[in-house]
């Protein structure tokens, strides 16, 4: 599908990788991932969590193209899913990210259930083994 968007290599690459990291965490049981923890796990330098942006909004695009759930919404403040209902900060929200995907606040926890539910291994640009 072509696109009208414009990103860098290391952007295409780092939202493609967090396709990945997200759907093998969901295949592994986890309920959501932090920003610092998707930073770590995608080898960033910093893992604070800061400038993930580009990386979550390409992943959603990439989601879309592809007729994939939004793996977006399972990256998470530390505090929501420490408090056991992991929600993307609320700054993504403000921002208007969700507004560009489709997604309400509202609409939030039932994109998480599909993207928990989603067969992943279907999936084979994603390179998961069963």
């Amino acid at each position: 599908m072509t696109t009208d968007r414009t990103v860098t290599p290391l952007t295409a690459q780092r939202a493609f990788a967090t396709i990945q990291v997200v759907a093998k965490a969901v295949l592994a049981g986890e309920p959501a991932l932090t920003y610092s923890e998707l930073a770590r796990r995608l080898g960033m330098a910093k893992v604070n969590g800061q400038g993930l942006s580009s990386y979550l909004n390409e992943a959603a695009a990439l989601c879309a193209e592809g007729g994939w759930p939004n793996v977006s919404v399972l990256v998470v403040s530390k505090d929501s899913l420490d408090q056991g209902t992991p929600m993307p900060s609320d700054g993504s929200f403000s921002a208007g990210f969700y507004a560009s995907t489709g997604l309400s606040k509202a609409d939030i926890p039932a994109e998480q259930t599909r993207v928990r539910t989603f067969d992943w291994h279907a999936v084979t640009a994603l390179g998961l083994t069963s």
